[in-house]
């Protein structure tokens, strides 16, 4: 796999699990104003947006070679 793939994958875990954490009040300890809240919710949105994004790309160039492959193949029987 490619090193971007880790790196998305990466950043979609460390986003959603900030939010987590922010929504949790583990980090800035204190009272849930409605500015933590909604910013730990656009954070855990924003990390399953991305790690979906990345295994939709990665099932795309799958797809794409395995369509490349099939007409390597229909060529080879056509000629």
């Amino acid at each position: 796999m490619n090193t971007s793939v880790y790196i998305n994958f990466g950043t979609s875990i460390v986003t959603f699990v900030f939010g987590v954490l922010l929504l949790t009040g583990v980090l800035y300890p204190g009272n849930l104003d409605s500015t933590k809240l909604m910013f730990g919710i656009v954070l855990m949105i924003y990390g399953v947006y991305r790690f979906i994004t990345s295994i939709s790309k990665i099932k795309q160039v799958r797809m794409e070679e395995r369509r490349l492959k099939l007409d390597e193949e229909r060529e080879k029987f056509l000629n």
